[in-house]
């Protein structure tokens, strides 16, 4: 049992690790996380429901993981393929493409949310 618990405390321990490994190395991770902090703070202007923060919540988490998922896709691109090539660049594109996609629903969702907040 105690060794149950060492190794889930380390799964936690490099979980928080990788956020702040990212949140001091990767400029668009802070850029998102900073993004999230000022809806949070602009949506406590307004009087949204539990089920607009909980969705708003969840939107933010999710674009941020978006952003995660893409930094370490560039990584191992990098790893993998120092030099130029263009599969790489494809792939560096595709992850980026999924954090735009992510980004551009929330933003939309959040729109909605807003605009019913201030009827």
């Amino acid at each position: 049992m105690i060794s149950y618990l060492r190794r889930l405390i380390n799964k936690f321990a490099n979980a928080f690790c990788g956020i702040a490994y990212g949140l001091k190395h990767d400029r668009s991770i802070g850029f998102q996380c900073l993004i999230g902090a000022a809806v949070l703070l602009f949506g406590g202007l307004y009087g949204f429901t539990l089920s607009e923060w909980l969705f708003i919540l969840l939107l933010i988490c999710l674009v941020i993981a978006a952003e995660f998922f893409n930094s370490a896709i560039e990584k191992c691109v990098d790893l993998i393929s120092p030099q130029y090539n263009e599969l790489a660049k494809i792939i560096k594109d595709y992850g980026a493409a999924a954090v735009l996609v992510v980004s551009l629903a929330a933003l939309l969702a959040g729109l909605l949310i807003l605009k019913g907040a201030l009827r």
